[in-house]
């Protein structure tokens, strides 16, 4: 739980986050490249071959009801972390919640108290559905992923992915995760270059309602991310295809500054 002092700063409102702890606005996500926009609809994708149904939604009516079999509770990612660090990708699928959740991060081992958000306030069009953002980590540390359930106070929590307890729940104990593994075929910066290969891929499908307020559904569709666990930080590093653009914006470049420095070379000889 959160400390006294933290926990008696929080305001709690109708119809809001549980806690509110987060600036409103905040979207971290982006559109993947166009190498990965690819890989990824190949694999999530309506008729994706590693599901069979498309894991990119953002209405109710397309919420696939394969989330239903995958295994109950936190998922295992112990196998998964760095030593020397890494990163993972948090790719958003989509939500079914009426309630404008929060989505973030925290770092383990933490020092003071650091809820970092990814997204909030998320609506159906916020983040759009197969966006993504990278969280890096170092040697040593580990991350865990959250939803902060917004709606009236007690019906909500803040929930935990990977294994930390869960927050904001009173007593309620029950499940609120159901994950499954995948093997993702990706293109990412594994320290020295640029790679496509296949990457463990943990998706996870949240349950955002308490179970001791008679509005738990189980339907763990209220918020779906895929996590991509890396073996490298991910750099500012270009990728190759980024690299054209930038010689072809660097060969304009030089042809206008030519041009330039002729006219003023006409302009000074008349």
């Amino acid at each position: 739980m959160l400390s006294a002092v933290f926990a008696a700063g929080l305001t709690f409102t109708a119809n809001a986050q549980i806690g509110a702890p987060f600036p409103s606005g905040v979207n971290l996500f982006s559109s993947p490249s166009a190498t990965n926009l690819g890989l990824y609809n190949a694999q999530f994708g309506v008729g994706a071959s590693l599901f069979g149904q498309n894991l990119y939604f953002d209405s109710t009516d397309t919420v696939p009801s394969i989330i239903s079999t995958w295994a109950p509770g936190q998922a295992d990612v112990s196998g998964y972390w760095q030593a020397g660090g890494g990163a993972v990708k948090a790719v958003y699928l989509g939500k079914t919640a009426e309630w404008e959740n929060d989505f973030g991060y925290v770092k383990i081992p933490p020092g003071p108290p650091s809820y970092v958000p990814l997204v909030t306030d998320v609506t159906s069009g916020n983040p759009v559905s197969g966006y993504e953002h990278v969280v890096n980590y170092g040697a040593g540390e580990t991350l865990d992923f959250f939803v902060n359930s917004g709606g009236p106070v007690g019906e909500g929590g803040l929930f935990y992915a990977f294994g930390l307890s869960n927050e904001y729940a009173g007593t309620d104990a029950s499940i609120h995760t159901y994950w499954a593994l995948a093997s993702v075929l990706t293109n990412y910066w594994d320290g020295s270059a640029w790679v496509t290969d296949f990457v463990p891929t943990i998706l996870v499908g949240y349950e955002d309602a308490r179970n001791d307020q008679g509005i738990y559904d189980e339907d763990f569709n209220d918020f779906v991310v895929a996590f991509q666990f890396l073996p490298a930080q991910q750099t500012a590093v270009p990728e190759p295809s980024t690299y054209g653009l930038i010689g072809a914006s660097v060969l304009l470049g030089l042809v206008g500054y030519r041009r330039f420095k002729s006219s003023r070379r006409q302009a000074a000889a008349t």
